[in-house]
């Protein structure tokens, strides 16, 4: 008896310790969810998605049924290996908090269930804009916050900067950056420039013109190889680039298909490059594989409609005396090419057209053909007739105009032809109240960071 009582203490003591073992198995086999996005404290942009990471492969049925979104939005729902992502079909409401939850009853592929439901709210934060502040032979990035009416310097590279692109989620930049030898890298920063890293070392090429796809997951861009034989530089191809693995390679294989300018349409489905040996607009839709060229003068891809079914680009028109230049749009779905609405204009020359992100107005910049005059930024309502001039200075030239994120505002550079000290500067334009004003005094380039 002695002996059995004295052992009972010890069996208990193993028996607490196994169930302390299950139960911190069981704990670490559930499932839980590792990171939410965006994460606690962190905004969303207007163009931003929703996603939630798992420790483990899930059932994706048994989580998307349990997905909900207040207030409801339309959107797809799409998994990257363990993380769900929910893409809203229109732009986020900045006025509004979204609140995202994850029922319980989710379940893994090994029928483990999520016990308890997920539950985080995001607001949606005012876009910013990218420019360089340029010296002769590059720049540097900086960021305007207009909730502080504040610049923030993103790079640090002795002026080395040449372009840049923000990601469509805003939460990433890529830019060009010169290297010691000549060459151009490609470069990634996050918006407040704290983690820059290279992104494709490109030596002595010249890597540019970064665009991004939509899902993040490839970079377009133009490479100009350098031949050390003959000292030069190739014609520009486009390349791809995963973001993932830094794998590149050239779009298109023949060696002679030299071309730039690349551009992702919104909705994912193509891309447009500029194709310099058939001056045309090459279209590869990223589904099928299948191509279609649109014969251009005018060298550029111009610009996607918001849903990505209509391109809109300038070429010339035919006239009685010369050629005139107009604005065109394709639409793919019903293999159209029409001219804009108004938009032939006799003797006026336009540069490629912004269309804004609600799809009802263009951008451009024109002038009377055969003329000296700089050309002026005008923009126009495509269900109206006139178009409505914004900039008429002679003194001075206006390009790189960009729509904001939700098409209320223009952002435009001008740059004055006189003066020992003559720089750049941002301008916007209210669509709210027709009024433009200086923004930026020393800075080129806008870019909206969404």
């Amino acid at each position: 008896m002695r002996s059995r009582s004295h052992l009972l203490p010890w069996l208990l003591i193993i028996l607490i310790s196994l169930l302390v073992v299950l139960f911190i198995l069981r704990l670490q086999n559930r499932v839980q969810v590792l990171a939410v996005h965006p994460g606690p404290g962190e905004q969303v942009s207007s163009n931003g998605r929703f996603g939630v990471t798992f420790n483990q492969p899930m059932d994706a049925l048994s989580v998307e049924v349990r997905f909900t979104i207040h207030p409801s939005l339309e959107g797809s729902l799409a998994w990257d290996g363990s993380t769900l992502w929910f893409t809203p079909l229109q732009q986020l409401d900045r006025s509004q908090v979204y609140q995202v939850t994850i029922s319980a009853g989710a379940q893994s592929i090994d029928g483990r269930k999520l016990w308890k439901a997920i539950t985080w709210q995001a607001s949606v934060r005012e876009p910013a804009l990218l420019y360089l502040v340029l010296d002769s032979d590059g720049g540097d990035l900086f960021r305007f916050d207009f909730d502080t009416g504040q610049s923030a310097s993103l790079t640090q590279s002795a002026n080395a900067v040449i372009d840049f692109a923000p990601s469509p989620s805003g939460d990433l930049i890529a830019y060009t950056q010169r290297n010691a030898i000549g060459g151009y890298d490609l470069w990634l920063t996050d918006r407040d420039g704290v983690h820059p890293q290279m992104l494709l070392e490109c030596d002595a090429d010249r890597c540019s013109q970064p665009a991004w796809s939509v899902d993040e997951k490839w970079i377009a861009y133009d490479r100009e190889s350098f031949q050390p034989g003959e000292k030069r530089y190739l014609p520009s191809r486009v390349w791809t680039l995963d973001t993932a693995s830094g794998e590149t390679a050239p779009l298109y294989q023949e060696p002679q298909a030299y071309g730039h300018s690349p551009s992702f349409s919104p909705d994912g489905e193509r891309l447009a490059i500029y194709d310099t040996v058939n001056n045309a607009i090459r279209i590869l839709e990223l589904r099928t594989s299948q191509q279609s060229a649109i014969s251009t003068v005018y060298p550029g891809v111009g610009d996607w409609s918001p849903d990505g079914e209509e391109l809109i680009f300038v070429d010339l028109a035919a006239g009685i005396l010369e050629p005139n230049v107009a604005i065109y749009i394709v639409n793919f779905a019903h293999q159209e090419l029409l001219p804009a609405p108004g938009s032939v204009i006799h003797h006026m020359d336009f540069d490629p057209p912004q269309w804004s992100p609600d799809g009802e107005w263009i951008a451009y910049a024109a002038r009377p053909v055969d003329s000296s005059v700089n050309k002026s930024i005008w923009v126009k309502n495509l269900t109206e007739r006139d178009p409505l001039m914004l900039t008429d200075d002679p003194s001075a030239t206006f390009v790189a105009y960009r729509w904001d994120p939700r098409g209320e505002r223009l952002a435009f550079q001008r740059y004055p032809h006189s003066g020992s000290t003559s720089h750049a500067s941002i301008w916007i334009w209210e669509r709210s109240t027709g009024q433009t004003r200086l923004l930026i005094e020393n800075g080129a380039r806008p870019e909206w960071l969404p």
